[in-house]
C-alpha cells in the first residue's frame, strides 16, 4: 500500500497533528509541542521532530516510574 501522506516540506506548520500536539516551523526547524506536558522537541523534518518528542516523552515517563535510584 502506498503512503499518500505529504512529505514534510509540503505539510502545513502551525497545525495540530494529534490532540494536544502542535507543529510549527521556526528558523528552518520543525518544533513539536505537547500541550499537555509542556514538553517540546525539534528536528530538521516534521517526522524527526515528532520522533524526538516521542523519545522525550518516553524518557520522562521512565523517570516518573523509576525505582528511586537517582542517576544524576
Amino acid at each position: 500500500m502506498a503512503d499518500d501522506a505529504p512529505d514534510d516540506s509540503s505539510s502545513t506548520p502551525g497545525t495540530a497533528v494529534e490532540a494536544g500536539i502542535s507543529i510549527t516551523v521556526e528558523d528552518g526547524l520543525w518544533i513539536a509541542d505537547d500541550e499537555e506536558t509542556g514538553l517540546s522537541s525539534q528536528g530538521p523534518t516534521k517526522a524527526d521532530a515528532l520522533r524526538n518528542l516521542a523519545a522525550t516523552l518516553e524518557t520522562v515517563e521512565e523517570g516518573e516510574t523509576d525505582d528511586g535510584d537517582d542517576w544524576l
